[in-house]
């Protein structure tokens, strides 16, 4: 074997040592990519979690609430003293729930809910009176959401009230 083919061999290996190189690289940003984007998936699952279970309950606290200034006040939206999460029995006891989530593996989600009256013309300005809107907002944060720039997901719910009778 000659000096022009040891020359080869070098840089043939130097060429494979590149390329393995650049393969691992573009293999690491895609992993980082697919955990990023099943935290994302995890914080959407989370925060739809929450507004459905907000679904299943009345629209106020006081059951024979018709009309709005018969609503609790804006200023005692959130739970009674009796209440805790997860036995709240109406959507504003969500007002200003706060929980840090770590049920998808050791990922840690961190939950702020905010409710709140407001305008059907308006549904994202906070109202100070009573109406037949209530609004969820649902804030899921994550370290490991990467990919999104404040690494905080908002998913909003606009709820109206309805009353059903019969005679």
């Amino acid at each position: 074997m000659g000096k022009g083919d040891l020359i080869l061999v070098i840089g043939g290996l130097l060429l494979l040592s590149m390329f393995t190189l650049s393969i691992n690289s573009s293999i690491t940003e895609n992993r980082k990519t697919l955990y990023s984007s099943e935290s994302v998936l995890n914080a959407l699952a989370l925060a739809e979690k929450y507004i459905e279970e907000a679904e299943a309950l009345r629209f106020d606290e006081k059951k024979s609430a018709t009309i709005p200034s018969s609503f609790t006040n804006p200023s005692r939206l959130g739970p009674d003293d009796n209440e805790y999460y997860p036995n709240f029995d109406d959507i504003d006891d969500f007002n200003y729930f706060t929980y840090t989530d770590t049920s998808s593996g050791n990922v840690p989600y961190t939950i702020q809910i905010r409710v709140f009256y407001t305008t059907l013309s308006n549904p994202d300005q906070i109202s100070t009176s009573r109406t037949y809107f209530k609004r969820m907002v649902v804030n899921i944060s994550s370290p490991f959401m990467k990919k999104i720039n404040d690494k905080t997901i908002t998913l909003k719910k606009l709820f109206a009230y309805h009353y059903f009778y019969s005679e």
